[in-house]
């Protein structure tokens, strides 16, 4: 198994809405995908947000990441982020946030 960790750091506080939307759209897919658990949080500011995901092989993320709401995402990610970061673990479960958000510290 799979834990997929994405960091995003939104431009500007005008931008939450588009981010939202998409990030809505994308957790509807991700509830009909093979994904096998996610969550989501963001920073006590707003800035910050943070998706997790449990998959059973790369395969089956790369498939997810390069399809759909997903797909168009990452074309628009720039128009919203200033900086995305993503980092892949081995694990059979989703892992506790604090120790999640400690592995973008040092990148």
């Amino acid at each position: 198994m799979i834990v997929s960790i994405t960091k995003i750091e939104l431009r500007s506080y005008s931008k939450l809405i588009a981010f939202f939307k998409l990030n809505r759209q994308i957790i509807e897919e991700l509830k009909n995908s093979n994904c096998k658990q996610f969550k989501v949080t963001g920073s006590w500011d707003g800035k910050d947000w943070y998706t997790m995901t449990l998959w059973e092989d790369e395969k089956t993320i790369d498939h997810f990441y390069r399809n759909g709401t997903h797909l168009e995402a990452m074309k628009q990610a720039k128009q919203f982020s200033s900086k995305i970061k993503a980092t892949r673990i081995p694990n059979e479960n989703l892992i506790p946030w604090k120790e999640a958000k400690k592995l973008f510290v040092a990148n």
